[in-house]
């Protein structure tokens, strides 16, 4: 990887009661909703995670700003998520399009095809990236982290969830995952704005999802 809209209208409504040539304002009591508890957002994060975990196939088309110390990198990322872990990431140019590399996960292992015309392979997809482009990307949480869910390979050092029960930011696995924006209000929304950051290494991700099926 070498890498709404929320719309919304304000409409003010008076209701009018006439009687002879005067008018008087009604005002309806608001409806006061009943405050959002811990044990409701847990609810909502475990039928969530049940739900989004269940996903084995799915697809994203996104875009991607990388930066790693003082390099950075725009380029297209589309995701195809298969069963059994498996998987195909095409990088693109985000201006022509053009195939620039692509990753590929299957039974024999993981494979890298660069500009270049050259295949890469390795048992695993964050070393042979960090071994041919120097950038440790994390291939194997970003599966699950993309789509708003911790991963079960790594222990979660904390979790912030919103009223919804969708996490606001997860730490795993040295990474801070943020999120800015959701598909909807409901606990099974995708995300739409997701921040990957390890500071200790200086790299930082900004995903933005422009479609997302399958889920």
């Amino acid at each position: 990887m070498f890498i709404k809209k929320i719309a919304y209208m304000l409409v003010p409504i008076s209701f009018l009661f006439f009687n002879g040539c005067s008018q008087y304002p009604v005002t309806k009591p608001g409806v006061v909703k009943p405050p959002v508890t811990a044990a409701t957002k847990e609810q909502n994060w475990k039928k969530r995670q049940s739900y989004l975990a269940g996903k084995s196939s799915w697809n994203l088309q996104s875009k991607i700003s990388l930066r790693v110390k003082d390099e950075n990198l725009i380029f297209g990322l589309n995701w195809q998520q298969k069963p059994a872990n498996y998987y195909v990431m095409q990088v693109s140019n985000p201006l022509t399009g053009a195939l620039v590399a692509k990753l590929t996960r299957d039974a024999s292992g993981v494979a890298l095809l660069s500009d270049n015309g050259r295949t890469y392979r390795d048992a695993d997809e964050e070393r042979l990236l960090q071994t041919q482009s120097g950038l440790k990307i994390p291939v194997k949480g970003m599966q699950y982290w993309i789509r708003g869910i911790t991963s079960p390979l790594y222990k979660v050092d904390q979790l912030i969830l919103d009223n919804a029960g969708r996490p606001q930011t997860i730490y795993q696995a040295g990474w801070k995952v943020s999120y800015s924006n959701y598909s909807n209000n409901g606990f099974n929304a995708v995300p739409q704005k997701i921040f990957l950051t390890r500071s200790k290494d200086q790299v930082y991700l900004k995903v933005i999802a422009k479609q997302w099926q399958g889920i």
